[in-house]
């Protein structure tokens, strides 16, 4: 209470303060700081009657935290009240470090919990009938149904709640955890001599976090492996590294490098310009002399992260002198980020950056000025997510923070890639648009080539990466992949050359027609159910029994195909299962750079790269131009238009790339 009417006291005194100034310099928009005083002040004074006059006793923090979560959610989706272990998770992502001891581990969590809990709270709060002699009406009814429910629940059911509970690791670090003997699949059965049973995800890794040069002891099960296992691991400053692969693909001689970069944390520069140099080094040391001939930067998947990042890791691929990107909004100084050194990347070395539609944010702001200033060709199936907001992290009292939308992002070009419109909404939340391909402005890149704005970064060379067939998703989402890397290294141990046989694919098959009899993993045909069962109800009570008959007939044909997809998918499933068992015994980056091997889009890239007729094609095609000689037409408004954005950047305040923004 006593905080309650502190907080009142303070915000009041602070907001009448600025009311008092507003007053007497700026008399014509008294109106607005009212309204702000206003609402400030009603909210605290909401809050503070709930917490001492509601019929039942409240949760003043809970009831903030709901008012502000809506209040948000009604701007864009990137606009969030970070709470005390939010803003610490939020810290971690920035910096790329924690004190722990380098696992990723799998199992029951706070959310799920929750959803238990108000499932629970939903059925006993049930009105309670009862007739003339006060007897519940209800009662024999729910028995019943508790009865049905009970035998519904087959063993094979509370086998699978059962494993979801498990705490399982799901990634072991190298350099840290791995080297000390975790493996993926590992059981956790104690943390610090507390058994994790009852525990969720989050209460178990804040057990193995701590402060760097402390132990935590943890006992755990292993497939294969008989009795508990024990291990002391040493808690140190754990690196996520953004950079996930480094190495060379295609033929030795080739020269070609790969960088598979995964986010854009503060080292996110440091660690491309070392994967660079190492490249560069073994190339010319392997060839004497010879110079890195092309190199394949991988920013599929990539969320995003710091904008200065994502500024640092350009600097090293554009030459210098070249706008990067730009950054303009209603509160916030437009400022420029120019590269301010020489790239590391030779001119003459071939860049190709792989896309997707996950590629967003900084990861967009990399691959649009590589595409504005011509320095690369952008290959994907698809163009990339298409944000091009930026997000400022405000630090609050208690160590909370504010995450909110300060301003948009600009490529050299002059573009915003953004893909969807946010504006003002209300209690249901922001409203949304998609910029329609019609309203999507043209622009040019610094060589003449055409380019759009309001729709992410179109790739350059489209490459479809093979589509996952319906009965590998069902497989996927099942999680009998794992099960069966279970059962095989309970039997099994890992040799050289290790490969998928037709007998061990027969096994598998025959697990997974096991257990989805058994009811211990979804239906094969669960893709489809919700919507037949929709349509076969809507034909019932329209009075189409016959027709909904059929669709009885349609599920069994559908169960047929997939079950015959087997055959016809063999490579790729039995590629899921050998990932599934090796990821059991080697590190990730090994897992990683054996599937680079079947990677469609890393071939399309090392083609475009030992082809130097086609990569310069490539990056001059759209601007009309011909390697043969042809020259360009270029329209008048095309003029216009990139002389428009050229003056809009030239009132920019160039500030380098040390602003420290939060993307």
């Amino acid at each position: 209470k006593d905080k309650v009417l502190g907080y009142k006291y303070v915000i009041g005194s602070f907001v009448a303060g600025i009311a008092l100034t507003i007053t007497v310099l700026f008399a014509p928009v008294l109106g607005e700081a009212e309204k702000f005083g206003e609402s400030v002040e009603l909210f605290g004074n909401i809050l503070s009657d709930l917490e001492k006059t509601y019929v039942d006793p409240v949760d003043t923090n809970k009831l903030f935290n709901t008012a502000v979560t809506s209040m948000l959610s009604s701007l864009d989706p990137y606009t969030e009240f970070e709470t005390r272990s939010e803003a610490a998770d939020m810290r971690e992502s920035v910096s790329g470090k924690y004190g722990g001891v380098g696992l990723v581990i799998s199992g029951r969590s706070k959310e799920s919990e929750e959803r238990i809990a108000k499932a629970e709270e939903k059925k006993s709060s049930k009105p309670r009938e009862v007739n003339d002699d006060g007897e519940d009406i209800n009662a024999a009814a729910e028995d019943v149904a508790a009865a049905d429910a009970e035998k519904r629940e087959t063993l094979a059911a509370k086998r699978r709640r059962e494993k979801q509970e498990e705490i399982r690791v799901v990634g072991a670090f190298e350099g840290y955890a791995y080297d000390a003997g975790m493996r993926v699949g590992d059981k956790l059965i104690t943390v610090n001599d507390k058994n994790v049973e009852k525990m969720t995800v989050e209460q178990v890794r804040n057990e193995l976090r701590g402060d760097p040069g402390s132990k935590v002891s943890v006992s755990f099960e292993r497939d294969g492996v008989k009795g508990v296992q024990n291990l002391d691991l040493q808690r140190s400053i754990v690196k996520i590294r953004d950079v996930r692969l480094t190495t060379f693909v295609g033929d030795t001689s080739d020269a070609i490098g790969y960088i598979q970069l995964g986010g854009f944390s503060q080292d996110a520069g440091a660690e491309v310009r070392a994967s660079l140099e190492a490249l560069q080094k073994v190339a010319e040391t392997e060839s004497k002399g010879k110079k890195l001939e092309g190199l394949i930067l991988d920013l599929r998947g990539n969320p995003g992260g710091l904008l200065t990042s994502a500024v640092d890791v350009s600097s090293l691929l554009v030459p210098k002198g070249s706008d990067i990107v730009s950054a303009k909004g209603r509160g916030f100084p437009s400022v420029l980020y120019r590269s301010r050194t020489n790239p590391l990347l030779d001119p003459d070395c071939k860049l190709v950056v792989l896309v997707n539609g996950g590629t967003a944010s900084a990861a967009e702001i990399v691959s649009g000025a590589v595409q504005d200033l011509d320095v690369g060709v952008i290959l994907g199936g698809d163009r990339t997510y298409g944000k091009g907001l930026v997000q400022n992290v405000e630090e609050l009292p208690y160590d909370t923070a504010l995450k909110f939308t300060v301003a948009k992002y600009f490529t050299p070009s002059g573009r915003c890639i953004q893909s969807t419109n946010y504006n003002e909404g209300d209690t249901k939340g922001f409203l949304a648009t998609s910029v329609k391909d019609r309203d999507r402005q043209v622009f040019k890149t610094k060589a003449g080539r055409i380019i759009k704005d309001g729709g992410g970064i179109e790739v350059d060379v489209k490459v479809k990466p093979p589509k996952a067939s319906a009965l590998e998703v069902a497989i996927l989402r099942s999680g009998v992949l794992d099960d069966f890397a279970s059962r095989w290294s309970k039997t099994n141990s890992i040799a050289s050359g290790f490969r998928v046989t037709e007998d061990l694919y027969k096994q598998f098959q025959d697990m997974v027609a096991e257990k989805e009899k058994s009811g211990e993993i979804p239906s094969l045909t669960s893709l489809y159910n919700q919507p037949l069962d929709t349509l076969t109800k809507q034909l019932k009570d329209s009075g189409y029994d016959s027709s909904a008959k059929e669709l009885k007939q349609l599920r069994s044909s559908i169960r047929n195909e997939m079950a015959a997809d087997f055959k016809k998918y063999d490579k790729d499933l039995k590629e899921d299962i050998s990932n599934a068992i090796l990821a059991r015994y080697l590190p990730e980056s090994m897992l990683l750079e054996k599937s680079l091997t079947t990677d469609t889009q890393v071939k399309g890239a090392l083609k475009i790269i030992k082809d130097g007729d086609k990569f310069e094609t490539i990056l001059a095609r759209r601007a009309g131009k011909n390697i043969g000689g042809k020259a360009g037409k270029y329209d008048a408004d095309l003029k216009e238009l990139a002389k428009r954005a050229e003056e809009d950047l030239g009132s920019e305040t160039d500030l380098g790339v040390r602003v420290n923004l939060n993307f």
